[in-house]
């Protein structure tokens, strides 16, 4: 049930309200994603604290790289430094170098992922946004339909038993055509959008799988249960955050953004 008015939420702040509290927005996925970052990769060895300080820094980080602050890098490395003092804090450091490692950089990631949506929402307007996240959601729709009625190869059966190679090239149209439908409302032409859907298709495809890795690794289904049903930031966002650096790519490698 929370699906649609999250949805609502997100088109409102988007389309509707200041492009400061689009920024907000972006800023609070980063620092939730940041919290569910830590929670998955060390969740025995920090307290609440450790993990509410990863993720004030998560979405600090990400203000900073939507408006282009010349502090974007050294804010980068923040959740990272969050962590590794955290960490040494909880545990010490016997067993800490898996711990930093993983849960620094999946925060950076997100942050960075959520930052880079911040920078085209400014840039380009909110059809931008909605493009990056077609291609990932329509794409996953089709990879899930094609793989249930035609998978029979896998494609990375211990990390996603369920995914197949033609649930992937299915899923890969699906983005194609999610990022023409959505682009369509944008002044962005056919040709970048077709990059920019089979790229982000495969990209996305990356974020998925990287993130099937960790819960996998962490013996968890969902990142969390933030989402009542849903799964947790991690799991509705792992593709697009990946995606979006793409797309920041892409789109200046055509000229539109630069």
């Amino acid at each position: 049930m929370i699906a649609l008015p999250g949805i609502a939420i997100f088109l409102i702040v988007l389309f509707k309200l200041p492009v400061i509290w689009g920024l907000f927005l972006f800023s609070v996925l980063a620092l939730l994603a940041g919290f569910e970052s830590a929670e998955m990769c060390t969740p025995k060895g920090l307290n609440s604290i450790s993990r509410i300080l990863i993720a004030f820094f998560c979405g600090v980080s990400s203000y900073f790289i939507a408006v282009e602050h010349v502090l974007q890098i050294p804010a980068l490395i923040l959740p990272g430094a969050a962590v590794a003092i955290t960490v040494l804090y909880s545990s010490g450091p016997d067993n800490s170098r898996r711990r930093m490692a993983g849960t620094a950089g999946l925060a950076s990631l997100y942050a960075m992922g959520f930052g880079i949506m911040g920078r085209l929402f400014i840039s380009l307007g909110p059809w931008v946004v909605l493009v990056v996240l077609a291609i990932c959601w329509v794409g996953d729709s089709a990879a899930y339909f094609v793989g249930v009625s035609m998978g029979k190869h896998k494609l990375m059966p211990r990390v996603s038993p369920k995914k197949s190679w033609e649930g992937f090239f299915g899923g890969l149209v699906g983005s194609v055509i999610g990022s023409l439908g959505v682009g369509y409302f944008t002044d962005i032409t056919v040709i970048p959008l077709l990059v920019l859907g089979f790229t982000g298709g495969i990209a996305g495809v990356y974020g998925d799988l990287f993130e099937s890795a960790l819960k996998r690794d962490a013996g968890i289904k969902d990142s969390s249960n933030i989402l009542l049903g849903h799964g947790g930031i991690l799991d509705r966002f792992d593709s697009a955050v990946v995606v979006a650096p793409v797309a920041l790519v892409i789109l200046h490698l055509f000229g539109i953004i630069t």
